[in-house]
């Protein structure tokens, strides 16, 4: 799997989380762990690209968007923040082993409220701002740069 099929899936993972779509969320829980590994890597990607327009919009270091998001959110969120701050930062002391579905169901909910609040910066539905992302993604997929 490519970084950018992984980003997409979880994309797809965190727009199916937001429309409370237990079935597609089902089909992307149920996974090779080897596609699991990749999905949870995209899932780090896509929270902190989320977590970098937060930032900029609101004045703050990506780390401290990533908190803001976690704030009152259940323990599994919160250590999952804490590991992603841990890879944004490349901070080894951070980056715990983790198991790669706990990565995707809690980074999906960060994500999920990070790309609510970029969405209404932007004046669309979270859902609206996931499309758009995917389709980034699937045209940075498509693109063949020249030889």
């Amino acid at each position: 799997m490519t970084p950018a099929d992984a980003m997409g899936l979880a994309v797809a993972a965190v727009a199916a989380g937001l429309r409370k779509d237990r079935e597609a969320l089902a089909v992307l829980l149920n996974m090779t762990p080897d596609d699991a590994v990749d999905v949870a890597g995209g899932m780090v990607d896509l929270v902190g690209t989320l977590a970098r327009i937060v930032g900029d919009r609101e004045q703050l270091t990506p780390t401290e968007a990533i908190t803001a998001a976690a704030d009152g959110r259940s323990d599994l969120v919160k250590s999952m923040a804490e590991f992603a701050i841990g890879v944004i930062n490349s901070d080894p002391v951070r980056s715990a082993t983790v198991d790669a579905s706990d990565v995707i169901v809690g980074l999906g909910a960060l994500a999920g409220r990070l790309a609510e609040r970029v969405a209404k910066y932007e004046g669309e539905s979270p859902l609206e701002l996931l499309g758009r992302i995917g389709t980034g993604v699937a045209e940075l997929e498509a693109f063949d740069p020249p030889d």
